[in-house]
């Protein structure tokens, strides 16, 4: 106790001889948050101090936002090497000593009382990566990355600003235009399936790296106090595969090869900024023979893996291994939410802490963790909080987090919101599936979303917001925890996978006033889009009502005979267990009066480098008048139009006869969406047995620029006449 008493009184002189420094504006900021507790004057001496390793030993590893606190009675003594490790010290202690925390720009608790004096205390906080951004429009709100201690802050509202950068991703195109280049220099250009694409670039061509380093130039010179600047690959596959591409390729045993090579050169030319690239989809793996310069960053990206368990023991791992071995000098771009589908329930929450726990043992600098840049996605506010709190110190506490802020934010319904978001986890883990980031809510119909978790979350959010001591902004919280649940269940209530829960099945009322409360509560609330790039609630209302009064078709094939002549992929099936092509069935969904979405996981079968091919049987011979079907076009998931439409058989008279129809659109691109094709001019005869082939689109065609068999997707075979 005397050794206390002796430390207390002597620590005013331990800090004369050391450098002070002032800030106003921070001196400024404390005040302000201590009178909002009602505190009239401020009664601490707060005092900035520049690091002295004899108290902290560690503080050159502080870098310029770590930062040291000594407490010392009414004293506090912050210590850092810049104002922001500064700022970052004072926001801290407003946490730690006196109770404040910032849940969300509406939900920040204030402590009811301050403190009359701390005890003797002395703390170091370091940050376990150099570059935090959390990727959200949450995080965007006004004083939420001071209170988190995050890099980015308000100022980056848009996609392409970032603090530090002067080019973000995807540049190469800015750097090497191809409306001016690629007309008179193809060559320029990646070479793919033999001929030139504009999509990405020739990286071994040697006039491409002056004219990149010439544009390079002209856009620091716009903003030269930029330290980053972004060299990398367009957003798609198709990697150069001309001879000297392919060569050094081979060489390094990766595409990042040609792409490191290329990036090295530019970062010579300048020494002065850091030249970023992409490990990214096709240069995700790390080369094997070059090293990066001192001067480039590796931006490394978790796009393709499975977000129901952690990255520790996946190949995303063993790239991140062999990229560390090579350089430190990494960001981690991360993604935490499923980008189509921006509403639905992603119980990601147990890989969070531990995927940042395993970037920073691999000594990662830089984070950017993805998420939607506008408020109100699915559980924005708790994930922002999560990741800005773990990208300081991933080692805090998962639990207490979760409990602290559910608590606050939720109120009394906090531990029901907590067992909605368990109960999820639970679910997932148990079906086995993985967790992607672009696929529908239907993919996980018997899993965490089948209909009666959802019911029973949904009971309990409308309890939840029953409970006695609800303030008014709880309840709206609740509400907007709640539309995750609603979206999930108009989403799956549309497949007759639904069982008793589809919404034809006498559920129409209930679903409808789902709908109007899911809109509503959009339009007011937000989000602006449900899928990363379209689709406002307007729009989602719209196409769910198109598709109520659509999806049903009575024609005369429903639901009768039908024989598969080629048998489409098992992946791609829709639940097609016969697979034999000499038997007749009665259940096929491609007949069963049934239009589907527009996601092809479910209602739709696929067939690859084959036609489609199906005899079917009339209950009855009929004079036919047209047969119809939709195929699906999405170009980018190798989902094409078919190349014809054809029905041949004999009619009753035994006279043949042969209907076709030619898709114009074969080959070319369409926006994502289901097409009509449909033959008429049938024989004036009736008809009962007809032979149906659907022509696949062959090879993908060379604008797309991977080689290889393009899929035919059908939903409904419609056939329709008279007697």
């Amino acid at each position: 106790m005397r050794t206390l008493y002796l430390l207390l009184f002597l620590f005013p002189l331990l800090t004369w001889g050391q450098k002070e420094m002032f800030n106003s504006n921070i001196q400024s900021t404390f005040s302000f948050y201590l009178r909002e507790t009602g505190q009239q004057s401020n009664p601490y001496n707060l005092r900035f101090f520049w690091p002295d390793s004899s108290a902290f030993p560690n503080c050159n590893n502080w870098g310029t936002d770590g930062f040291g606190v000594i407490t010392n009675q009414k004293s506090i003594f912050v210590y850092g090497y810049t104002d922001k490790a500064l700022e970052n010290g004072v926001y801290d202690v407003l946490q730690r000593k006196f109770g404040f925390e910032y849940f969300q720009a509406s939900a920040n608790l204030i402590p009811s009382a301050l403190p009359k004096q701390f005890a003797y205390d002395k703390y170091e906080s370091i940050p376990a990566f150099a570059y935090r951004e959390i990727f959200y429009g949450e995080t965007r709100r006004s004083g939420f990355a001071d209170w988190h201690k995050l890099t980015s802050g308000a100022s980056s509202f848009t996609f392409e600003n970032h603090p530090g950068w002067g080019l973000w991703v995807h540049t190469l195109h800015r750097l090497l235009p191809p409306k001016d280049y690629f007309e008179t220099h193809p060559e320029y250009y990646a070479l793919r399936n033999g001929v030139r694409l504009q999509d990405q670039i020739c990286l071994s061509h040697p006039d491409v790296l002056d004219i990149v380093c010439i544009n390079l130039g002209n856009e620091i010179a716009k903003n030269p106090k930029a330290k980053y600047w972004s060299v990398s690959q367009m957003d798609n596959y198709n990697y150069c595969e001309c001879n000297a591409c392919k060569h050094t390729d081979s060489l390094e045993q990766s595409h990042a090869g040609t792409m490191l090579r290329f990036v090295n050169e530019v970062a010579k030319r300048f020494p002065k900024q850091i030249i970023s690239t992409l490990a990214y989809q096709y240069t995700r793996s790390a080369p094997v023979l070059t090293k990066p310069e001192a001067n480039v960053n590796i931006m490394l990206c978790t796009i393709e893996e499975n977000r129901a368990k952690s990255l520790r023991g996946t190949g995303f791992e063993t790239d991140l291994k062999n990229w560390s071995n090579l350089t430190h000098n990494i960001l981690i771009w991360d993604y935490v939410i499923n980008f189509s589908h921006m509403v639905m329930p992603f119980p990601n929450w147990p890989t969070l802490q531990e995927n940042l726990q395993m970037f920073q043992e691999y000594g990662v600098q830089l984070l950017f963790e993805q998420g939607y840049n506008a408020p109100s996605s699915e559980m924005q506010p708790l994930r922002a909080y999560l990741l800005s709190k773990w990208s300081w110190d991933p080692q805090l506490n998962a639990d207490t987090l979760l409990e602290n802020f559910t608590n606050y934010f939720y109120g009394p319904a906090g531990p029901m919101v907590r067992e909605v978001l368990q109960t999820q986890v639970k679910e997932l883990q148990m079906s086995g599936k993985a967790l992607t980031l672009y696929e529908p809510p239907i993919t996980h119909i018997s899993g965490y979303l089948n209909p009666a978790s959802l019911k029973w979350a949904l009971q309990m959010y409308d309890q939840a917001k029953k409970l006695p001591g609800m303030t008014t902004s709880q309840i709206e919280r609740v509400d907007m925890a709640q539309q995750s649940i609603r979206y999930a269940l108009l989403e799956i209530g549309k497949s007759p996978l639904a069982g008793p829960d589809w919404y034809f099945n006498d559920n129409q009322a209930f679903y409808q006033k789902l709908l109007k409360d899911f809109v509503w509560t959009a339009t007011q609330n937000g989000p602006k889009l449900l899928h990363e790039i379209r689709l406002s609630p307007a729009e989602y209302n719209d196409i769910t009502l198109k598709f109520w009064n659509e999806a049903q078709v009575e024609h005369l094939a429903k639901k009768q005979n039908l024989r598969y002549l080629t048998l489409p992929s098992k992946n791609y099936g829709d639940g097609l267990t016969v697979r034999d092509t000499t038997i007749w069935i009665q259940n096929a969904s491609i007949n069963d009066g049934l239009r589907s979405t527009l996601e092809y996981q479910r209602g739709w079968q696929g067939w690859q480098g084959q036609d489609a091919k199906f005899a079917i049987q009339l209950a009855q011979p009929f004079i036919i008048d047209s047969v119809r079907i939709h195929y699906l076009a999405n170009n980018q998931s190798w989902i094409m139009g078919p190349s014809y439409f054809e029905a041949n058989g004999k009619n009753v008279s035994n006279q043949a006869f042969k209907v076709r129809t030619d898709n114009p659109f074969v080959n070319l691109s369409q926006m994502n969406g289901a097409y009509p094709l449909t033959l008429k001019e049938f024989p004036n005869a009736a008809i009962q047995t007809l032979e149906l082939s659907i022509g696949n689109p062959g090879p993908l065609p060379k604008w797309r620029g991977v080689a290889g068999d393009g899929w035919l997707f059908i939903d409904e075979i419609e056939v329709y006449g008279h007697e």
